[in-house]
């Protein structure tokens, strides 16, 4: 029995990590991971960035920020981060799985689960993403696995929207009617990044209609209900109390520059609908009709059909309230679900078609080399990382910090902040949601980008002198800028072709 279980354990561990290699995970600190680390790492003492002015605003993801500073705190050990990101990659997979096999029932056999698990991995796999970029464009990338608007429930970094792989699970358990369970799980999603707050919703209303209306059984369909709402209480009170509207100018205005000029990529429907997008809904349609009989139907109709309705009314109204809410981001869920549908019941046909002594090797065969290819990209994207121009600046940085210090930096050089632990005035990509936070952001990258926009010095030497009123110590330029000729600035660092840092001087 415990040998039985030990192998069995040791293949979750197994196929995670495979899946996980495959899937191509980013390096640390890459893309949202500077926004969503910053509020964890700067409470667990990372350089000096609990003086950093992003890092002092209202956190919109606390329970994560939480878990970002204890894992630090515990073992200093980022690879830590890896692991988690393990972790959910295995939930998200074996979620699929148990959801596959359920619907399956006695059709499912030892070697489907391997059919399964191959065409799973696959339609995850970096590699084919890398082959979709190539012969299209990067819209394709995440064509099998991503919802619409760029947005994604495990996606190639550890960060909030990653555990929305416990929606998938959710789902798992709520096919096999454990619903307290399936709740949780709910919550959890929710918890971590309450962006979920709408898609758990819909998938709580969805179970609760299959409960209440199609199994008549009611007092169990408001239980359900009732938990989940108990259970996401709390981080629903916190967002909505934390976040209230200062005055109704404000808010107005910092939507308006979330939706048209941070986040029209993510907000729009005109700026994410693309070719992609009928596939992606081709293949929910797809999934609806192959599981029509199926009570998993409910879950995904319910959900498909709101989350649609919403989005139309978006389009119609043009409301930022409403785009800031993301009711497309439930695609994000219902894609990946529909793909496990499409492959549970292919591998079911493929089965008694294939011979076990010919598929098996072939199936570890494509797996390997999948595998391989994600360790490769991965491997190809680090080194990428660490020999980037930036790379001898950020150096430079974490080598002279000093208490005191702010950075005025190119408002694209997202990883500065983590990559050196000293605070920046500002860059574009990192956020806060605050209101007034969010007024505040969209001046300063308004005076940065007077400087680095500026052809002639004297433009650029004006808003310095105004910046170092505001606290900036220190400014980093692209090599040979203009700005290189004010006289507040003594160079300090200078790197051909790459970037320059100046002390930035009162006393000029």
């Amino acid at each position: 029995m415990l040998r039985s279980r030990l192998a069995s354990w040791g293949a979750v561990l197994g196929w995670s990590t495979l899946f996980a290699i495959a899937y191509g995970p980013s390096p640390l600190f890459t893309s949202n991971q500077n926004q969503y680390f910053l509020h964890g790492l700067a409470r667990a003492g990372w350089g000096y960035l609990q003086h950093d002015w992003l890092a002092n605003t209202l956190d919109p993801t606390p329970v994560f920020s939480a878990l970002v500073a204890w894992s630090y705190r515990l073992t200093h050990w980022l690879p830590i981060y890896y692991l988690l990101f393990l972790a959910l990659a295995g939930i998200y997979l074996y979620s699929a799985l148990d959801i596959a096999r359920t619907l399956s029932g006695a059709s499912w056999k030892p070697v489907t689960s391997r059919l399964f698990l191959a065409g799973f991995v696959a339609a995850h796999a970096a590699v084919l993403r890398a082959v979709l970029v190539r012969v299209f464009d990067p819209r394709w990338a995440y064509l099998l696995d991503g919802g619409v608007a760029g947005q994604r429930l495990l996606g190639d970094v550890f960060q909030p929207s990653a555990f929305g792989v416990f929606l998938l699970l959710s789902t798992a358990l709520f096919l096999r009617r454990r619903y307290l369970l399936s709740a949780l799980s709910i919550v959890v999603a929710a918890t971590f990044h309450p962006t979920y707050l709408l898609s758990g919703a819909l998938l709580t209303l969805a179970g609760m209609a299959l409960l209440g209306v199609k199994e008549h059984r009611r007092l169990l369909a408001v239980k359900t209900g009732a938990l989940t709402l108990l259970g996401v209480l709390p981080v629903t009170v916190y967002t909505f109390t934390v976040f209230r509207p200062t005055s109704a100018q404000a808010v107005a205005r910092a939507r308006e520059l979330l939706v048209t000029f941070r986040i029209p990529h993510h907000a729009l429907p005109a700026e994410w609908f693309d070719v992609t997008v009928p596939v992606k809904m081709a293949l929910i349609v797809t999934a609806l009709w192959l599981a029509r009989r199926e009570r998993i139907a409910w879950l995904l109709a319910i959900p498909f059909a709101v989350g649609l309705t919403l989005t139309l009314a978006q389009v119609i109204t043009h409301d930022d309230a409403l785009a800031l809410l993301f009711p497309w981001r439930i695609s994000a869920w219902l894609v990946p679900l529909s793909l496990t549908l499409v492959l549970a019941r292919l591998a079911v046909w493929l089965t008694p078609r294939l011979s076990p002594a010919y598929s098996l090797p072939l199936i570890s065969g494509v797996i390997g080399v999948i595998a391989l290819g994600g360790a490769l990209i991965f491997a190809v994207n680090l080194r990428q990382k660490m020999n980037s121009p930036a790379q001898l600046l950020f150096d430079f940085v974490r080598q002279n910090a000093a208490p005191g210090q702010v950075y005025l930096i190119p408002l694209d050089m997202q990883d500065f902040r983590l990559e050196t632990g000293v605070p920046a005035y500002i860059e574009f990509k990192s956020i806060p949601y605050r209101d007034v936070d969010v007024l505040e952001w969209y001046r300063r990258v308004s005076m940065a980008g007077k400087v680095y926009r500026a052809e002639i010095s004297r433009y650029a030497c004006e808003t310095l002198a105004m910046l170092r009123a505001e606290g900036v110590t220190h400014v980093v330029l692209p090599y040979d800028h203009a700005a290189r000729a004010c006289p507040h600035l003594e160079r300090v660092f200078i790197k051909y072709e790459g970037y320059e840092v100046f002390v930035l001087r009162e006393d000029q």
